[in-house]
């Protein structure tokens, strides 16, 4: 079966050490989420995953037969309009032609009623959407790829209650259909909500969880946030 494995992952920069023997699983049709505050090391981590950065140590197995990472920084042309955007992507993550309609087919389909509204942004000008309009549609245009390993690195950083709701019901359906999804966000609570199962960062190492009361009880916390701030106080050793 396909999966996406990290075993004993050690990365650091000069003498900062970012992971240290830290392990994880990713399987199909799953959303695994990843918690950790600002300069732990989720972005460093997802460069490993992705070949963009050298870890120093353990290793990292994927089987899956094409992955797509989509990171926190978002730059658009600000002279082309968004469906130009859209082909460009597409040149670049997908070896089929990808359409309007069949992205609009798929995001239709995980989440009745969006349609309208993204085909409102693909009109728009680059340069007059906001950074969470950019964001949303590169999410959503991106799970329209047929890829079976997807990255995002806090996809709703930025976006409204609205396209946030859109986003995680466009990547429950695209899990359901056997995607595995690998998602990072500093909201607890959506985590906690939408994944399957979840890892927090804490002294350089990823411990995993499946429910808010296992995540609270390990970090002797009354609640999501606080069970966050006291894993992100250890001391890393």
């Amino acid at each position: 079966m396909r999966r996406l494995i990290v075993k004993s992952l050690g990365i650091g920069y000069a003498q900062h050490v970012v992971l240290e023997d830290a392990s994880l699983t990713v399987g199909p049709g799953s959303i695994s989420g990843l918690l950790g505050p600002n300069g732990s090391g989720k972005t460093t981590f997802f460069d490993a995953v992705c070949c963009l950065k050298k870890a120093n140590s353990g290793e990292i197995s994927n089987s899956f037969s094409k992955l797509l990472y989509l990171s926190q920084i978002i730059t658009t042309p600000p002279v082309l309009r968004m469906f130009d955007v859209f082909k460009m992507m597409m040149l670049f993550c997908s070896d089929t032609q990808v359409t309007q309609k069949h992205a609009l087919e798929k995001i239709e389909k995980w989440s009745p009623g969006i349609a309208e509204r993204y085909c409102e942004i693909w009109e728009k000008k680059s340069s007059l959407c906001s950074y969470g309009e950019k964001r949303w549609f590169f999410t959503l245009s991106l799970l329209s790829v047929n890829a079976d390993l997807v990255i995002l690195d806090e996809p709703t950083a930025g976006v409204d209650p609205e396209f946030r709701y859109h986003i995680w019901k466009c990547l429950e359906g695209a899990a359901a259909e056997g995607v595995a999804i690998l998602v990072s966000s500093h909201n607890v609570d959506e985590i906690v909500a939408h994944c399957d199962d979840f890892y927090m960062l804490s002294q350089r190492r990823f411990n995993r969880f499946t429910d808010a009361e296992g995540f609270m009880n390990a970090y002797d916390a009354a609640s999501l946030d606080e069970a966050f701030i006291h894993a992100a106080s250890l001391p890393k050793g």
